[in-house]
């Protein structure tokens, strides 16, 4: 295989490769172990209403199936879903086989993903009480690394990880459904203060929780990204850009949020017209607003900070950019309210056109 195509392997396998770093400890590696679980089961969450396959699917658990050959459907679409990570994966493999890495560690590496589809798998179906087993198993298996029980300890995880995916939770286990809708909320004073601020957060948190997942997880790899390129280029003038880019980036991804929560509250319009409430028209704009911005306030404040403790910017200019971008958030509002087909386009020249006024402003 081309050393060019295996350097470029490894680099993108990185996050996968540094488990057989020999520096780190027990607690270091099942932490690792665990975050990649974790990252894993975001990624699957995320998704959940496109893996679930919609009205498609439901139509199919009407036909004579039986559960295990329902399972075996669900965890094909899934495979496809972890399309992307799973080629990483398989190439992290590649790498460590071009390397002449032990068995033990390409069997950890393989163990990795079996856990990982375990994990997602107990996220779609809301059982999360078998996340305390995984997190036993990379409690195990970074218990073992490099010592002579490794590659027994990898190869009873993989079996007993891949029957248990294979026969399926037990009848007591498998949980009630809840439906979205289910908002247990308190409607006296949702026109006003605490109240609607109460009612966003919950829509925000029970019925966008996948969408929230993706759109944080999206901004802290922005996040960290920037701050890597920042770092790399030792706080010159080229950092202070980079964080600028980034944090114009990641309010461009969070402002995402603010249509989805509109078309919900316009959906529930009906439901508030017939409380003996005036809250007036559109009067959760302003909440949702407050909300979203709560959101990109610690990624956004986080760059700035760092830009300032590496010696790329000074305390104003980072306390302007962060100014700067929550305006920008409040701009992007108005293209996602009012521009239903257009508000990703025009949402993107705004923000291109804001994070170049930004940057000749501040630099």
């Amino acid at each position: 295989m081309n050393a060019s195509v295996l350097s470029n392997l490894a680099t993108l396998a990185y996050p996968l490769l540094s488990l057989l770093a020999p520096g780190h400890g027990v607690i270091g590696r099942s932490l690792h172990l665990a975050a990649l679980l974790g990252f894993a089961g975001l990624w699957a969450g995320m998704q959940r209403a496109q893996i679930a396959g919609g009205p498609f699917m439901d139509y199919l658990h009407t036909l004579p199936y039986t559960a295990r050959q329902l399972r075996h459907a669900d965890v094909l679409v899934l495979m496809l879903a972890n399309g992307p990570w799973l080629l990483l994966a398989l190439g992290a493999i590649a790498v460590g086989i071009r390397q002449h890495q032990p068995l033990a560690h390409l069997l950890l590496l393989g163990d990795v993903i079996v856990l990982a589809l375990a994990a997602q798998l107990a996220v779609l179906a809301r059982r999360f009480a078998s996340l305390p087993a995984l997190l036993a198993a990379c409690l195990l298996l970074g218990a073992s690394f490099g010592t002579r029980a490794a590659t027994v300890s990898a190869v009873l995880v993989a079996a007993v990880t891949v029957v248990a995916l294979w026969r399926g939770p037990s009848a007591s286990d498998r949980p009630v459904r809840r439906t979205v809708g289910n908002t247990r909320i308190a409607t006296g004073g949702a026109a006003t203060g605490f109240g609607a601020l109460h009612l966003s957060a919950a829509l925000l948190w029970r019925q966008r929780r996948n969408e929230l997942a993706g759109k944080l997880l999206a901004s802290a790899l922005l996040a960290t990204g920037a701050y890597s390129l920042a770092r790399l280029f030792d706080g010159d003038g080229r950092s202070f850009p980079t964080i600028v880019i980034a944090q114009g980036a990641i309010v461009l991804v969070m402002s995402g949020m603010l249509r989805p929560m509109h078309l919900t509250h316009v959906a529930a319009a009906g439901y508030f017209d017939a409380l003996p409430l005036r809250p007036g028209r559109h009067w959760w704009r302003p909440f949702d607003l407050a909300l979203v911005a709560a959101c990109c306030l610690p990624l956004l404040a986080g760059l700035s900070v760092a830009a300032w403790q590496i010696g790329a910017s000074t305390p104003w200019h980072s306390t302007a950019s962060v100014a700067s971008y929550l305006a920008l958030l409040a701009v992007l509002s108005l293209p996602h309210l009012y521009t239903e087909r257009h508000a990703v386009v025009v949402g993107a020249i705004v923000t291109g056109l804001w994070v170049a006024v930004t940057f000749v402003s501040l630099t």
